[in-house]
């Protein structure tokens, strides 16, 4: 088996429709396969008797950047995680599924970890949500959902996501005090993240009225609707579930350090 990095636009479309196969569990990699995900992604392929068998990716727009792999065979991991990890220095972050959580083990040490669900719905829920205005996010108010993002520690948010898909407001006093956008948008499936409401504001239906709005869009279009939600965060997960979430995988969520001999 060998390992390369992506090299052409047909090496790109058999990436697609390699982990297109199951866009749930590739979700990550393959939105790292579309742009504007893709001009800030290093992706690998592992080949065996020409076939690719194997996707992974390094996705560097975060401080810290993020390796996710596609669903394989672990021996096709292993490889794709010894090469992907010759090209890092230093701190990293991985999301897998539990039962891979020992992949890393030979090359990095975990600094700290937390687990999520997957949650997936085909087809949204309608909610009732009053008479809250939600409105998309125009392009004019870029720096205006930046400052909300900044103002409010989201981790997750970086101003290259909002080239992915759209992003939902509620407004108050023309201030965003509740936003919820994607991280990824495929053809087969979106990915959503980014959704926070301002402390003033919470309980009163902003944070479902725009993830809401946001589901009802993308899911009209065909694509199976996904996100990440830390398993502890019940006010969330019931929020989901309102909206016809439900779970689909156990996700561990690592950051890690290679070590120096990895």
């Amino acid at each position: 088996m060998q390992v390369q990095k992506l090299s052409s636009e047909a090496q790109l479309r058999t990436c697609r429709r390699f982990l297109a196969e199951d866009p749930v569990a590739n979700v990550l990699p393959l939105g790292d396969l579309y742009a504007p995900l893709l001009n800030a992604s290093e992706i690998y392929l592992a080949i065996e008797n020409t076939k690719i068998v194997g996707v992974g990716s390094i996705y560097r727009a975060y401080p810290i950047p993020s390796i996710v792999l596609g669903a394989a065979e672990d021996d096709a991991k292993q490889a794709l995680i010894a090469n992907t990890l010759k090209e890092i220095s230093g701190d990293f972050i991985s999301l897998l599924p539990l039962d891979e959580a020992s992949l890393f083990r030979k090359h990095s040490t975990v600094l700290r970890c937390h687990n999520e669900f997957q949650m997936i719905t085909h087809e949204p829920r309608e909610v009732k949500t009053g008479d809250i205005g939600v409105s998309r996010v125009s392009s004019k108010e870029l720096e205006a959902l930046n400052q909300f993002y900044v103002n409010h520690n989201a981790e997750a948010w970086i101003p290259i996501q909002f080239k992915t898909g759209p992003y939902y407001c509620v407004k108050r006093e023309g201030k965003i005090v509740s936003a919820a956008g994607v991280h990824i948008v495929t053809p087969q499936i979106a990915h959503l993240g980014n959704i926070a409401t301002d402390e003033a504001f919470r309980g009163q239906g902003f944070a479902t009225a725009c993830t809401a709005a946001l589901a009802k869009n993308l899911s009209s279009k065909g694509r199976i609707i996904s996100l990440y939600v830390k398993v502890d965060n019940a006010p969330a997960i019931h929020l989901y579930e309102k909206l016809g979430f439900t779970k689909s995988r156990d996700i561990l969520f690592l950051v890690m350090r290679k070590k120096a001999d990895g």
